[in-house]
């Protein structure tokens, strides 16, 4: 039975890739627990296993064996489309590359997520607008994402990964592509966000992003080699 009090829940979780006769196991029985509330850093080398173990919590992908939990839902018992519902509206994403829509402005990026809602546009907009009030953007809705600075596009994303108020923020690399300044003001929105309740999980390679977190896991070789 899963552990109706954590938010993500691994249990001997293992992830193997065939690639022709060649067979790896990119994430080799990992047990670990995220809390309501948590924010927490997995740290590792390129190769560790860390991005497919983001993949998963991220229900992007699926395990080979073990069992994986969100909310007290297990993934594996899960349809196609119900963990494309669970990703909606219990995960926000947030990556390196922002993934933003070139032609969109800010305000219709950060809409996008509300489409699949029964909200009016009128509704969905308003929202958004108010969301990128939260992060800092409240003029530069119009704005299209090469017209803004990359701390900017990555707030972008960042309001449009919180729009539907997500029980968890996974965040990949998230200051991978910025400048030492607007990293620490992406840092400091998470820190802000996490202080009004959010659970985090950042995938990260950078010790400073990591000292943010309250906890700090290390994976290597697929297997975590360290669990504050």
């Amino acid at each position: 039975m899963a552990d109706s009090n954590a938010l993500v829940e691994l249990r001997d979780v293992r992830k193997t890739y065939q690639s022709g006769s060649l067979t790896v196991e990119a994430v080799r029985g990992i047990s670990l627990k995220v809390q309501s509330g948590d924010y927490v850093a997995i740290m590792g080398p390129s190769g560790s296993g860390k991005s497919t173990l983001m993949h998963l919590i991220g229900c992007l992908d699926v395990p080979t064996s073990g069992t994986l939990a969100i909310g007290g839902d297990y993934v594996g018992t899960l349809s196609d489309d119900e963990l494309a519902e669970l990703r909606s509206k219990r995960i926000g994403f947030v990556f390196q590359q922002f993934n933003l829509l070139g032609p969109l402005s800010a305000l219709r990026n950060v809409e996008l997520p509300l489409l699949y809602t029964n909200g009016s546009r009128s509704e969905r907009l308003r929202r958004a607008e108010e969301m990128l009030t939260r992060v800092g953007l409240s003029s530069h809705i119009r704005h299209r994402p090469n017209e803004l600075s990359g701390g900017q596009q990555q707030r972008v994303a960042i309001a449009r990964a919180l729009i539907n108020e997500p029980d968890l923020i996974l965040a990949d690399e998230p200051t991978g592509n910025l400048d030492s300044q607007s990293s620490q003001e992406i840092l400091d929105l998470f820190d802000e966000f996490h202080q009004l309740g959010r659970s985090i999980v950042v995938i990260t390679h950078d010790l400073e992003v990591a000292e943010r977190a309250s906890r700090v896991i290390r994976i290597r070789d697929g297997m975590l080699v360290e669990a504050a």
